[in-house]
């Protein structure tokens, strides 16, 4: 009989492993002493990192069941990965559709030759690879066989805004266009969710002014909502880490002061003795 996984049952897991980080559960010394730095340089006392998930393969092997069967509801003909967590999960979806009779085949985005950080930086990258000289544009930034009329989907691990994800997509239609085909890409699927403005966010895409990003309403799919399952983990979390935790998805500004930081840093480093 096959296994009902719940996203209760994998945010649990995904806390208890340790691929839900806090100031209270890391090991990180590191991570203990000063938190983590989000993109858009946004101070966390959390994070979500699944790049080593294959270190537990039972957990690893659930999200990947659990994502096969979130996608196979939808028209997809390939799944691509965002690298670098995206990469390993593809590969465990794939496995996990082929034993429920899906053959879907998977690629990967390998990083653009300068580092970005937008969804418009990555566009005039590209732009300026056109007609670069340099060779950049002779190099396969997706590692996949495309072909014409292809429906892909971009896959991660998790998104607190769709940024990484616009530029997967981005760069997906970009090596399209090199090709001289034309690919659709405009679902996005992933396990935790962060932030829940997300959704609305994808549909609403199809109103940006730059046609440089190919605007188009993006469906945002994925198991977890944080907000939604983080009072499960109550149980689970020091009292002190539950409260911080939950006031900081509900308000991110308060916690960017220097002196909060500090005394929610010792908070925790008082609990962990």
């Amino acid at each position: 009989m096959k296994e009902n996984i719940s996203p209760y049952s994998l945010m649990v897991e995904l806390y208890r492993e340790k691929y839900i980080q806090t100031l209270w559960n890391t090991d990180d010394l590191d991570k203990q002493e000063n938190g983590w730095e989000l993109k858009g340089g946004i101070w966390s006392p959390w994070f979500f990192n699944m790049r080593p998930v294959g270190s537990s393969p039972e957990l690893f092997c659930k999200c990947c069941v659990a994502m096969a069967d979130l996608i196979s509801t939808h028209e997809v003909d390939m799944l691509v990965g965002v690298e670098m967590a995206g990469i390993s999960l593809v590969g465990g979806i794939a496995v996990a559709s082929y034993n429920n009779g899906i053959m879907r085949p998977v690629g990967y985005t390998r990083p653009l030759p300068e580092k970005v950080r937008t969804p418009f930086e990555a566009m005039r990258l590209l732009k300026s690879m056109d007609t670069d000289v340099a060779g950049y544009g002779q190099k396969d930034f997706v590692e996949a066989r495309l072909y014409d009329g292809q429906k892909i989907a971009i896959c991660d691990d998790m998104s607190m805004n769709l940024g990484s994800k616009i530029i997967a997509r981005l760069i997906v239609l970009w090596m399209a266009k090199q090709k001289g085909i034309s690919v659709e890409c405009n679902k996005i699927f992933y396990i935790l969710n962060r932030s829940g403005i997300n959704r609305p966010a994808g549909l609403n895409f199809i109103n940006e002014p730059e046609q440089g990003l190919y605007p188009a309403s993006l469906e945002v799919n994925y198991l977890i909502e944080f907000d939604d399952y983080l009072p499960d983990l109550k149980p689970f979390m020091k009292k002190s880490e539950f409260e911080v935790i939950s006031e900081f998805q509900k308000n991110p500004s308060y916690f960017q002061d220097e002196t909060v930081q500090k005394g929610i840093l010792q908070l925790a480093n008082h609990s962990r003795q």
